[in-house]
């Protein structure tokens, strides 16, 4: 036995829909084409050539992303664990020497960079138990259901697998979502405890921004100076020189020693079924299914 996305994602779901259905006041089956009209509507927004206008206020569009999406970018970001030598290295340095990480998301939605890092942490082995604290900033407050969901749901498989004694797990999650427009330099100020962090993580953010915007080159600028030395940062975007280009801007700007990119294309996410998300699968999955693959470019920077 051990962690799968689509089996973590599965009550966590469940329950939201539970729940919308009940305060709404409509039946599951509504609730399920409310979130398949979310991802059409996302789709659409996603692949529209300017800054995709994302309802993630409108609990059906967290579904649709949960549904749809948060298994493979957590695939995405343990795969870039795993097969960034120098990342990896650090991180399991870390894990080693100290047994806690931390960790910070910009623009992450509801986590699922620690969905990846307990799949990650599992998969490692290392025979002690780290304490993962994960701090994810994200203007839209309301992924604070999901996020919360996820990292319980975390804390629930491992204790399915390796028992109450947390000292057996390989991983201990914690942390937070702060709400935070990561494009508003005069929000910084309120969040000066956050940037002492080991990794910071920018997964698909660049995406949903689209433009390249000088406001989020300003405050990463200031989120890299109050970081430590040796900190990374991990970028990963959809392929593209575009893409690359707005990396490249960033690091330039902020100070950054930017690795070279590297793209990566995966068809078929390994060790992962998407029936295991249940009632929602059985329901939609004729209309719509999850993405079981990526293609994308990532770097990773380091503050020297």
């Amino acid at each position: 036995m051990a962690i799968t996305f689509f089996e973590l994602l599965n009550p966590i779901i469940n329950k939201e829909i539970a729940f919308i259905s009940s305060q709404l006041e409509i039946s599951i089956d509504e609730v399920y084409q409310l979130i398949l009209d979310e991802a059409e509507r996302n789709q659409v927004e996603w692949y529209s050539d300017r800054v995709p206008n994302l309802n993630y206020e409108d609990p059906a569009c967290r579904l649709a992303y949960l549904y749809i999406v948060a298994a493979a970018n957590a695939s995405t970001f343990q795969y870039v664990l795993e097969s960034d030598k120098d990342l990896l290295n650090y991180v399991l340095g870390i894990a080693k020497e100290r047994h806690d990480l931390k960790i910070c998301a910009f623009g992450a939605g509801p986590g699922t960079e620690l969905m990846g890092m307990a799949k990650f942490f599992e998969t490692q082995k290392l025979g002690v138990s780290v304490s993962v604290d994960f701090q994810l900033l994200d203007k839209v407050k309301e992924w604070a259901s999901s996020w919360y969901g996820i990292r319980e749901q975390v804390n629930e498989s491992f204790k399915n697998l390796y028992g109450t004694n947390r000292s057996k797990w390989p991983m201990i999650p914690s942390g937070n979502l702060l709400p935070c427009d990561v494009t508003d330099l005069e929000q910084l100020p309120y969040l000066g405890s956050v940037w002492n962090q080991d990794i910071y993580v920018l997964n698909f953010l660049l995406s949903e921004i689209f433009n390249d915007n000088p406001r989020l080159r300003s405050f990463l600028s200031q989120v890299t100076k109050f970081a430590p030395t040796g900190a990374r940062f991990v970028f990963i975007e959809r392929r593209g020189p575009m893409w690359e280009q707005r990396i490249k801007n960033i690091a330039t700007e902020s100070g950054l020693t930017l690795s070279p990119f590297m793209e990566s294309r995966c068809n078929r996410l390994v060790g992962e079924e998407p029936s295991k998300l249940g009632s929602i699968y059985n329901a939609i999955q004729e209309i719509r299914k999850p993405r079981l693959s990526w293609n994308v470019v990532y770097s990773v920077a380091v503050k020297q």
